[in-house]
């Protein structure tokens, strides 16, 4: 009996700690989305603070908080830089998402998944907030680490830590090194 009883609680224990651990892989939990920074930059000619904590980015002036990311999203990391070109700096987040795209999908997707993936997205900034400007689907392969070129160029190395160089487009960024 003793013998039986302990395999029971042991089976419990066991079934308990999958739950918990899979409930905290559903809330983003594991992401690698904890760091902490804190950084100056100048958005639509305002001087600004830019923080981010455990996921959370917001933007500043002074003790007025300009613009929160939104709870649903996991900020990974942040840059400033003039992606386009077009002589003002751009807001750019390394975000992780629960599905490939948002609430607009190709016509050929039926169902957009509900996994966790990385994504870029960039902003423009325009009266005191942002304005999206482009926002990727699902990025493959995800980005190790980035960095913003002076020339305007996106430097991202990959887990496999391939180096790689992207520029604004038409319409979204493209690689220049292939």
């Amino acid at each position: 009996l003793t013998h039986r009883l302990l395999l029971g609680w042991a089976l419990y224990g066991a079934l308990t700690l999958v739950t918990v651990l899979l409930l905290l892989w559903y809330r983003g939990v594991f992401l690698p989305c904890r760091s902490s920074r804190t950084a100056q930059a100048e958005l639509g000619g305002r001087p600004c603070t830019l923080t981010l904590e455990n996921g959370a980015f917001a933007v500043q002036d002074g003790e007025t908080e300009l613009w929160r990311s939104e709870a649903a999203l996991r900020v990974q990391d942040f840059l400033t830089l003039d992606i386009d070109r077009d002589g003002e700096t751009e807001l750019v987040l390394l975000v992780w998402r629960r599905g490939n795209y948002g609430p607009s999908k190709p016509f050929w997707v039926r169902r957009n998944d509900t996994n966790w993936s990385q994504h870029l997205f960039i902003y423009n900034w325009q009266n005191d907030a942002p304005a999206p400007q482009w926002m990727s689907s699902a990025l493959r392969p995800q980005v190790k680490a980035w960095a913003a070129q002076p020339d305007g160029q996106l430097q991202i190395t990959t887990p496999q830590d391939e180096q790689t160089l992207w520029r604004w487009g038409q319409w979204g960024l493209v690689r220049t090194d292939a």
